[in-house]
Order: structure tokens, then C-alpha cells, then sequence
């Protein structure tokens, strides 16, 4: 597998990663029944500055999320499924797959994590280039009033050179395979400029 390396920063990825997810991932999980605003079907959505940019699925909303350092939220109508766009700081210290690394770790601090698949690398396109990811799909468990939730991450780390973005899209096991395919195209409707 390929790396990349990143500036190093003063704090350890795990440090990092630590303090910054288990607030996102908090509140990704508590964003079932949070109140959405409709997006229209196939509605591309710039981010960050318009160096970002997303295809949202038929039936998505955009999400009230308005945590930290999050970009962009966006919902299914059901509030099953949802993604997330974060910068992260680009002088974190180690290579993508070690902040893909470090997300897992701290996903179980909230989560019982029950399976994590093996990363890949990949690219995730440009208007004149394209650029370095790393990608995982985790599956864990986790308890909201006295119940038990199973869910499935699918998480993307990817380099601009002038910026570092994490895109986390989650839904609800079993995972219909609709929904999913909506996910992988979302994913990979992404298109980044430096």
C-alpha cells in the first residue's frame, strides 16, 4: 500500500484524533431525530470555499448540525443514514492510514466495534488533478436509551495539498443495498481542488 506523509504537528494523531472524534462521533450518532431542511434530488452542494463538492442523493436532507470544524451534514429523510465532511489539521503528524487508524481507535471508545475491514488507497478526483485517499468501512454497535443500534462507517480520508478532509457516512444495520449504493455514489461523486 501506498503512503503519504503528512507534516508533523505538536500533538500524536492519537491525541488528536482522540479529543476532535468522540465529539463528532457523539454527535453523528445523536443526530437521529434532529430536525433536517430537504435538499433536491441530485443537487450537487459545493463545501469548504467551494473546494469540495458532493452529489446529495434523492431523498437527503441537509442535517442542523453546526458542531465544530464540521463542513457539511446531510441526512436520509428516515434519519438512518447520514454523512459527514470535516477538515482536518493539515500538520497532523503520520499518513492517512494512520489517521484512518486512529478514527477506528477512537470510534471504539464509543462504539464495540464488531468488524473493520482492511483500508484501500485510492484517489478522489480533481478538476486538474486528482488526489491521494485512504478508505475503510467499520461495522459497531452502541446503546441509546437502553437500546441497541448496530451500525455501518464508511470513511474517507483524503489530501488536497492545501487541505485535509474527512468524509464519515454511516447508516443502520442491516444495511439495505439502496442504501448503500447511495453511499458509494455520494462518495464517489466527490470532487476537490487544492
Amino acid at each position: 500500500m501506498s503512503e503519504f506523509r503528512l507534516s508533523s504537528g505538536y500533538m500524536t494523531i492519537e491525541q488528536r484524533i482522540s479529543l476532535r472524534w468522540t465529539h463528532f462521533i457523539a454527535l453523528g450518532v445523536a443526530m437521529i431525530g434532529w430536525g433536517v431542511v430537504p435538499i433536491e434530488a441530485g443537487n450537487r452542494v459545493l463545501i469548504a470555499d467551494g473546494k469540495v463538492s458532493i452529489e446529495i442523493p434523492s431523498g437527503w436532507e441537509e442535517s442542523e448540525l453546526n458542531a465544530d470544524k464540521v463542513l457539511a451534514g446531510y441526512a436520509t429523510q428516515d434519519n438512518r443514514t447520514s454523512v459527514f465532511l470535516q477538515a482536518l489539521d493539515p500538520a497532523s503528524n503520520g499518513t492517512m492510514q494512520d489517521l484512518i487508524n486512529g478514527i477506528i481507535e477512537n470510534f471504539d471508545k464509543t462504539f464495540e466495534m464488531t468488524k473493520v475491514d482492511e483500508s484501500k488507497t485510492g484517489q478522489v478526483e480533481g478538476p486538474e488533478k486528482k488526489w491521494p485517499a485512504v478508505f475503510s468501512v467499520a461495522e459497531g454497535k452502541f446503546t441509546k436509551e437502553e437500546k441497541e443500534f448496530e451500525m455501518k462507517f464508511y470513511i474517507l480520508i483524503f489530501d488536497t495539498g492545501t487541505g485535509l478532509y474527512f468524509l464519515q457516512a454511516s447508516t443502520t444495520m442491516p444495511v439495505r443495498e439502496s442504501r448503500e449504493r447511495q453511499i458509494y455514489e455520494l462518495i464517489r461523486s466527490i470532487i476537490a481542488k487544492s
